[in-house]
């Protein structure tokens, strides 16, 4: 039967919704505990969670989109929500959203909108929110007689040159020449997009019709990048990274960059070390942070529009989001109140640097992300990955080419 199925075990008197969402046992029991008490504040409705490994989320949920089999609500990663909201499988929220009278834009953050908008039009909205932030290990940076970088950022002093400065102090090699410690790793893409901005650079056209993955700012950029590994050692190399010898975990790494929902994590198992949060280093940019989410969105084929989107609101809502990321930290508030309320910004175990992450999301800009973005960013990251990896050099030289790729790809029709 195509459009949704009968929810095993449901109330008859009930509108009954399916909910699919990814994550580990822990994360999953976390999104039980909403659905519960969803259930127990609306007894005119019934949620249900539909679990998926996250090894096959992403194949399970197009193939059930395709088919119009979807749950009523899912959560779709942004690096996949404009090209499955431009094949017409999302409800348009936007009038759900005009008759709510609670709802109100200006309550979240600007970024976390745009991400759930196609053109002026709502498909979504935001979750497990958060930027790119830079962990640091305290007890390296003491014993190096350097002075904390959030403190420096602070005074706008914590520049990508000062940050190379310190990545050369905390580096150590034993009397072989082997690496003891490094300042600092380069992080995946798009993590590396806080220092392409920082520099002035750029990755799409505004009408992301054309790549400027060659311009002076970006360039500049990844021969920054490529040099901390090559020219002043001091950042792992590929096959050094490999086996997390030097992952931020093992102690043997100063610096790192990651997603601000890292820190669940990181509160788990960093034992024997001092650690904090502080913003990117500043740049010529204003906005120059990565900042990202995921989008709860309502399946076209759903039955219970309206229902859904009680529940979107729900996951949404500030008693959830204080619970979510004050609480647990699964990740950073979409709502800007709760981001500056006592209960996120208090804690007693690390990071205790908490505003870092509301400078961070407030200094953060929205990626490129379209339909064509798996297209365009594999081309890209193969190419940089010659740079990174010391097969070649001159970052010019190879992001001259990457647009030439990029740009050619973009011309030919995509087929859809």
């Amino acid at each position: 039967m195509v459009g949704c199925r009968r929810i095993v075990d449901c109330p008859p008197d009930k509108v009954c919704l399916r909910y699919m969402a990814w994550g580990n046992p822990e994360q999953l029991g976390v999104e039980q505990e909403m659905i519960d008490r969803f259930n127990g504040q609306n007894p005119d409705l019934h949620v249900r969670l539909f679990r998926v490994p996250g090894s096959a989320y992403g194949q399970k949920m197009v193939l059930m989109l395709a088919s119009r089999t979807a749950p009523d609500v899912l959560r779709v990663d942004h690096y996949n929500f404009p090209a499955l909201a431009a094949k017409g499988y999302f409800q348009d929220l936007t009038e759900f959203a005009k008759k709510d009278t609670g709802f109100r834009e200006g309550d979240f953050f600007p970024t976390a909108i745009d991400e759930g908008k196609i053109g002026d039009r709502l498909y979504g909205l935001n979750a497990l929110f958060g930027g790119v932030i830079m962990y640091y290990n305290k007890t390296l940076f003491k014993q190096a007689g350097l002075e904390d970088p959030y403190e420096l950022w602070k005074r706008g002093e914590w520049t990508w040159e000062r940050y190379r400065q310190t990545a050369k102090a905390l580096t150590r090699f034993d009397a072989q020449g082997k690496p003891r410690v490094f300042g600092t790793a380069i992080p995946p893409f798009p993590a590396t997009s806080v220092a392409v901005w920082g520099f002035g650079g750029d990755l799409m056209s505004p009408d992301m019709k054309k790549s400027e993955v060659d311009s002076d700012g970006t360039v500049r950029a990844y021969q920054f990048l490529a040099d901390l590994v090559w020219k002043d050692h001091v950042a792992p190399t590929p096959a050094q990274g490999a086996n997390s010898a030097f992952a931020f975990e093992s102690g043997k790494l100063g610096m790192t960059f990651d997603w601000m929902g890292m820190t669940p994590r990181f509160r788990k198992v960093v034992k024997s070390f001092d650690w904090d949060v502080c913003p990117t280093p500043k740049g010529t940019a204003p906005r120059s942070n990565v900042i990202k989410g995921n989008q709860l969105v309502v399946s076209a084929n759903s039955r219970h529009p309206e229902a859904a989107w009680r529940f979107i609101r729900f996951l949404t809502s500030e008693p959830t989001e204080t619970r979510l990321c004050a609480e647990i930290r699964r990740a950073f508030p979409t709502r800007i109140g709760v981001a500056n309320s006592p209960a996120f910004l208090k804690t007693d175990q690390a990071p205790f640097n908490t505003r870092a992450f509301v400078q961070s999301a407030e200094g953060g800009r929205t990626l490129p992300i379209n339909e064509r973005w798996g297209e365009w960013t594999q081309i890209f990251n193969s190419e940089v990955d010659n740079l990174l990896a010391g097969r070649e050099r001159d970052a010019r030289t190879v992001l001259r080419r990457a647009k030439a790729r990029i740009d050619a790809a973009l011309a030919e029709d995509p087929g859809f």
